[in-house]
């Protein structure tokens, strides 16, 4: 989902990739069974291997899908996809389609509450005539901070940032949101970004309006939950003046 950006986050510098971002795997690791199909959003160079490999001279062009045998991460954490013998390419030039059911690697960080214990806790301690709903995914988006961030990942172990929202919103509250942050973007309305007007529940993008690299979920009093990356993982944060989201939507 475009190129990848350095941003200064949190007093360090932070990669994200088109809203998908970063594997969340030790370097060089090969990784299997993460993502099944993508597709190319940018002119993809395809090199003979991920590590040490040369460039065929061959591109992938924008629109094409392609099946994905395996990933890796390098020494400098960019992410790598085989997609044939001998053909890698760098995955900031794609997003993500379908993935593969996922096997927990190790415990989550935090213990989570089923949803059915977050709901009812958010509606119980909500007054009457507030939204449930806000308070549903407010609550079970905070559940998962501490989590691993991987790129490609849609839960309920990791995540990257758009499988979070997409993950946190089905679990919490049954509502369906589309996949990648390019998608995402044109749900709902857009809402001011400020503190003032933002809601629980919406959601913050960082990029380009009409194709941002990165999204997380409003959580009230200024902060956000987010996957970041995978140095940091999933993350409660507060919105700032150099980290500022270029637009905000509401699709409660």
């Amino acid at each position: 989902m475009g190129n990848a950006r350095w941003i200064k986050f949190m007093g360090a510098a932070a990669l994200f990739f088109g809203g998908l971002g970063l594997g969340g795997q030790p370097a060089n690791a090969q990784v299997k069974g993460h993502l099944s199909k993508v597709q190319v959003v940018k002119k993809a160079p395809v090199w003979t291997n991920y590590k040490k490999g040369k460039k065929t001279h061959k591109y992938l062009k924008k629109g094409t899908v392609k099946k994905v045998k395996a990933s890796a991460t390098d020494k400098k954490h960019k992410v790598w996809l085989k997609i044939g013998n001998k053909k890698w390419i760098a995955s900031k030039y794609t997003v993500v389609l379908t993935t593969t059911k996922q096997t927990a690697s190790k415990k989550p960080a935090n213990p989570v509450l089923n949803t059915s214990q977050l709901t009812q806790a958010a509606s119980s301690q909500a007054p009457v005539g507030s939204s449930w709903r806000q308070n549903a995914v407010v609550a079970l988006a905070k559940a998962q901070v501490g989590k691993a961030y991987v790129w490609g990942a849609t839960g309920p172990t990791s995540f990257d940032c758009s499988g979070l929202v997409q993950w946190v919103y089905k679990t919490a509250i049954g509502q369906t949101v589309s996949r990648t942050t390019y998608t995402q973007v044109k749900e709902g309305v857009a809402v001011p970004v400020s503190t003032a007007s933002l809601q629980p529940g919406d959601l913050l993008f960082w990029g380009d309006v009409a194709a941002p690299y990165h999204v997380a979920i409003y959580v009230g009093n200024g902060q956000y939950v987010s996957a970041a990356d995978e140095q940091q993982g999933v993350i409660l944060a507060t919105i700032s003046s150099y980290f500022w989201p270029s637009t905000a939507r509401r699709i409660l």
